[in-house]
């Protein structure tokens, strides 16, 4: 039986594991869905400011994705995804980095019978420690309250 929102741990920064990140993955993903140059052209990454080949951005975020849903998302009743707000990109990710993810639950709140507003704040970190992906995610989750309130 999947949790309700009222489930959701607020204001706890949950671990999500880590997932390394492979150079074949890397060009894989961008290769088919992100082809610029810096991520699939090493002789040219060599020469730009990254000074070598970099995941794509929506390869990270899918990282962070997969994660999260594994760790957290597919014990609670999710109904859909709303927005990805304020994602930001910190640092480039490469092969051979190992990415930490968490996640905090910010805030539950009614809206509608029978569903949660759900804000959650995200982070990837990589091997270092170092940040590299940041975003806040609005979300929908089913309440344990189907009928609305009188």
């Amino acid at each position: 039986m999947l949790l309700s929102a009222e489930d959701l741990p607020v204001g706890n920064e949950i671990d999500c594991g880590s997932y390394e990140v492979t150079d074949g993955d890397a060009r894989d993903f961008a290769a088919q869905w992100d082809p610029q140059y810096f991520h699939v052209d090493p002789e040219r990454a060599g020469d730009s400011e990254f000074g070598g080949l970099i995941a794509s951005g929506l390869h990270t975020m899918s990282i962070y994705q997969r994660l999260v849903v594994t760790a957290v998302y597919q014990r609670y009743d999710v109904i859909a995804g709303r927005a990805f707000r304020h994602v930001k990109f910190l640092r480039p990710v490469r092969a051979g980095d190992v990415l930490h993810c968490s996640a905090t639950v910010r805030s539950v709140t009614p809206d509608g019978p029978g569903r949660c507003a759900v804000v959650v704040d995200g982070r990837l970190r990589n091997q270092h420690g170092k940040p590299v992906l940041e975003l806040e995610l609005d979300c929908l989750v089913r309440s344990r309250h189907r009928t609305p309130a009188h």
